[in-house]
């Protein structure tokens, strides 16, 4: 506009003598061209500003579109990521509660070994017992035949039999040895030794001894039952204990995995931050610049629109006075103060005046 300013006011200072039509008439053709110019470059910006609004529309839905996938994504990942935690949380104290079972189970094969040794060995005392009380019925009758024969004193078969007394006292059967505790003592009274009561010794020796041997057979199958049902029992025991171990392999995959997922999604997340933010401060960025067109384009095309309306209306005052501007073709000032001198211009000098000021404070 500072280029309009200046043609409009060198051209109202060319001399009359130069040119080849009326000073009057080509004030008029250069008015025209300002306008024509003035409205060329309306044109030019309105076909600039429907570029820059097609861009504009572009690129806000393309970063409101950035924007919207990447809250999408963030709410994905968020929700994802919570469920992951959840899942690990709870896996996590199924571990803990599988680990304490397994803990629990394991204590129990310890405590039932232990009592199955213990039993065991309790086992083999009786066992050793019965065996010993057994060889000492042996040798009872071997040497009750020697006193029969008169080949051993009946010091000896006492003796003897004390061992046996004493043997029984530990095995914790002493009862059972009471008949015969009763003949030895009667032989000890009289001090006779009648083949009935040898016989009767030798009896009393054989029940004994069937009755120490169905005890320990007795024992014995007593302890192979035993046996079968602990042996039975710690199998059970140890098939849940190795799926506990297959569970715990599978739980602390699974954890794993779950860990992996939230630290994916952990990764989505910040990125997804990110590129909400980016675009976010590139939406308000392109916001900001489109809103900058839309007043450039709105006051550039006020200010033209009154620039037009002004030489229009300077247009129509010319070629009213078409004539009064040919006479002078200097100074178009001239012009107002000839029309000052008959009263009559006050009001159109004053409105040609103000619109050079507005074109010349324009420059």
């Amino acid at each position: 506009m500072k280029i309009i300013a200046l043609v409009l006011v060198g051209l109202l200072c060319v001399s009359a003598e130069t040119q080849t039509r009326s000073p009057g008439q080509l004030l008029v053709d250069h008015i025209n061209s300002l306008i024509l110019s003035i409205r060329n470059e309306q044109t030019e910006h309105d076909d600039i500003y429907t570029v820059q609004q097609r861009e504009c529309g572009d690129e806000l839905g393309f970063r409101k579109k950035e924007v919207q996938d990447a809250v999408d994504a963030l709410t994905r990942a968020t929700e994802h990521k919570g469920r992951a935690q959840a899942a690990h949380a709870s896996a996590t104290a199924d571990l803990i509660r599988v680990k304490t079972y397994q803990q629990i189970l394991e204590d129990q094969v310890e405590f039932i070994t232990t009592r199955r040794n213990d039993r065991a060995a309790n086992f083999n005392k009786k066992v050793q017992n019965i065996n010993t009380s057994l060889s000492l019925i042996d040798g009872a009758e071997q040497i009750v035949n020697e006193f029969a024969n008169s080949s051993a004193s009946f010091l000896q078969v006492t003796k003897h039999f004390n061992n046996m007394f004493l043997q029984a006292t530990k095995a914790g059967n002493a009862g059972e040895y009471a008949p015969l505790l009763s003949v030895l003592v009667e032989l000890s009274g009289d001090g006779n030794v009648s083949v009935d009561n040898i016989n009767r010794i030798r009896q009393l020796l054989n029940e004994l001894r069937e009755k120490l041997q169905a005890a320990l057979s007795q024992l014995t199958d007593n302890e192979n039952t035993q046996i079968e049902v602990f042996q039975a029992r710690k199998n059970r025991v140890q098939d849940v204990i190795t799926l506990l171990v297959n569970v715990q392999g599978q739980l602390t995959a699974y954890i794993a995995q779950l860990q992996a997922t939230i630290t994916k999604e952990e990764d989505i997340i910040n990125s997804a931050t990110s590129k909400r933010i980016r675009n976010q401060n590139l939406l308000n960025y392109a916001s900001d610049m489109c809103n900058a067109f839309n007043t450039e384009y709105t006051d550039s095309t006020g200010a033209r629109r009154k620039e037009v309306e002004l030489l229009t209306k300077l247009r129509t005052f010319v070629e009213q006075r078409v004539e009064e501007f040919n006479q002078y073709g200097g100074d178009p000032t001239d012009v107002f103060a000839s029309y000052a001198k008959q009263g009559s211009a006050q009001a159109a000098e004053a409105q040609f005046l103000q619109l050079r000021a507005n074109l010349r404070a324009r420059k």
